[in-house]
């Protein structure tokens, strides 16, 4: 038996969705002193890991780009553009990170 629920009440599950799953995932913070006593091949695993993170979180943040909120739902658009905010900020730390991964591979491997 399937069940109707109305448009609007969709979206406003979709939007719960997204910010309880925003607020689930932390990514910790880099410590550029642990990167550089770590074996070549785990730094390769852990640059590979914050390679699958970035596209990740880049993927959600154009989802939730191109999500369309109803004109009558209280504060929507500012929902959506403080969730594009947080996707933003993981992204840059993400990056950052990458790079000193990337820095501490090529100082100490070949």
């Amino acid at each position: 038996m399937k069940r109707n629920v109305p448009r609007p009440l969709r979206a406003a599950g979709l939007c719960a969705l997204v910010v309880v799953t925003g607020c689930a995932s932390n990514v910790g913070s880099a410590d550029p002193l642990g990167y550089a006593t770590t074996s070549c091949p785990d730094l390769n695993v852990l640059i590979g890991d914050t390679s699958r993170s970035i596209s990740s979180v880049a993927i959600s943040r154009g989802k939730i780009d191109r999500l369309n909120i109803p004109f009558w739902v209280p504060g929507g658009d500012k929902a959506v553009s403080v969730l594009k905010d947080r996707r933003t900020r993981k992204l840059e730390k993400l990056e950052e990170q990458l790079e000193i991964m990337r820095n501490a591979r090529k100082a100490r491997c070949p």
